[in-house]
């Protein structure tokens, strides 16, 4: 196998400034995932954690404390989403869950997790991220970007949007909040540059986002 087809390792990352309930979520994701060869690592800030993102052939999920000192909140979201080796950013927080779920996604997280959550319920998410996402998948280098930035999750709602399912169905269906819905379509209609669903679907079809098992939507709609 070339290094152009190797598939970067699995790796999760902890960023928080609590070095208690960063130790702690590390040793116990550790515990989980380390039998699988995927890597936990920790880091008390949002400087330590990119320096950490710099070094080797790797692709993570970041679990990303939003309340910190330095660089945090929405801006730090938006700092490892530009990241090309990050395929999720979790939010993690004490902050209300209710005010700044809907901040977190619309800057760009797939999920707000409250630190209120226990271990278990914060690995059931990770897995469904790990099990749902082809973004663990490398692509050879020389491959041509995407005409659209769509995150994992807008790629997730979208393709559960062209299987006619509405926004209740598909909240229900990856466990976020209706609301939490609604920002990701605005999103997805902001990238795509279309006024409703089925403008989306069809802009997808085109551009060949959604996957092959996808209904085909009629252009009469």
């Amino acid at each position: 196998m070339s290094n152009m087809d190797a598939q970067p390792s699995q790796s999760l990352l902890i960023i928080d400034d609590h070095p208690i309930y960063r130790e702690a979520l590390v040793e116990r994701l550790t515990q989980e995932f380390q039998p699988q060869g995927i890597e936990v690592l920790g880091a008390s800030s949002a400087a330590e954690g990119l320096e950490i993102l710099d070094q080797g052939h790797k692709q993570w999920i970041i679990l990303l404390d939003i309340l910190m000192p330095g660089l945090s909140g929405v801006a730090s979201i938006k700092v490892f989403k530009t990241k090309h080796n990050v395929a999720h950013v979790i939010a993690v927080s004490g902050l209300d869950e209710n005010a700044w779920e809907p901040r977190a996604v619309a800057a760009g997280a797939t999920l707000f997790l409250s630190k209120n959550n226990t271990s278990d319920r914060i690995i059931g998410k990770i897995k469904s991220l790990l099990d749902s996402s082809p973004s663990w998948k490398a692509l050879p280098r020389d491959a041509e970007p995407q005409e659209y930035r769509l995150t994992q999750r807008q790629l997730e709602v979208l393709q559960l949007i062209a299987m006619g399912h509405p926004n209740k169905v598909i909240a229900d269906y990856l466990d976020i909040k209706e609301q939490t819905i609604k920002i990701h379509i605005n999103q997805i209609f902001k990238e795509l540059r279309v006024f409703n669903r089925t403008q989306a679907v069809l802009k997808a079809q085109k551009s060949h986002l959604l996957t092959t098992n996808s209904p085909p939507i009629s252009e009469s709609i």
